[in-house]
């Protein structure tokens, strides 16, 4: 009598396993999470940037139409954001009558918080009804703004001699 005895039956894997799978999909959520959550650094950053910009370039061009007509310029800080007016037009054109104004205005986002730190002082105050007067030398004070959106802020220093931002400090939660 010859028994028969069968080579073992090699099983190869079937699949995955559900631990497996719910590993991966958990370190996959957290990656995910994790860009969302840079992003989000990002585009905060991008929004507290634009109207420091736009105060950059309303203060160097205070600065230079001082310089050049002997005149103070002056920006004025408002509930809304900040603007400045001008006898001529943006390509310096006088106008007829004397009396007539251009204004040149910058809108804050709603959630937008403006304070402002004068040279000298220990504490930023609310921004509306502030003036940054640039005297007809073309000089200014220096000047620190905090832009604050949420828990993110973004301060800079006007220089007085350009108008141009001259120190920069950034928080931004999250951000390493």
């Amino acid at each position: 009598m010859r028994l028969l005895i069968s080579p073992p039956v090699r099983r190869g894997p079937q699949g995955f396993t559900l631990l497996e799978i719910s590993i991966v999909l958990f370190i996959m959520a957290l990656l995910v999470g994790l860009c969302i959550y840079s992003f989000g650094g990002l585009t905060a950053e991008r929004e507290l940037r634009k109207p420091v910009m736009e105060l950059q370039r309303m203060t160097m061009e205070a600065v230079r139409r001082a310089a050049l007509q002997e005149k103070p310029q002056v920006i004025l800080f408002e509930p809304t954001g900040f603007a400045i007016r001008y006898r001529q037009d943006p390509d310096g054109i006088r106008r007829k009558d004397e009396d007539e104004f251009y204004i040149r205005r910058v809108k804050l986002p709603p959630a937008m918080k403006l304070t402002l730190r004068r040279w000298g002082a220990e504490k930023f105050a609310p921004a509306p009804g502030q003036r940054l007067v640039v005297a007809a030398s073309g000089l200014c004070e220096p000047l620190t703004a905090r832009f604050e959106l949420g828990a993110s802020w973004l301060e800079v220093t006007v220089d007085p001699l350009s108008g141009r931002v001259m120190d920069e400090g950034m928080h931004i939660p999250g951000d390493s």
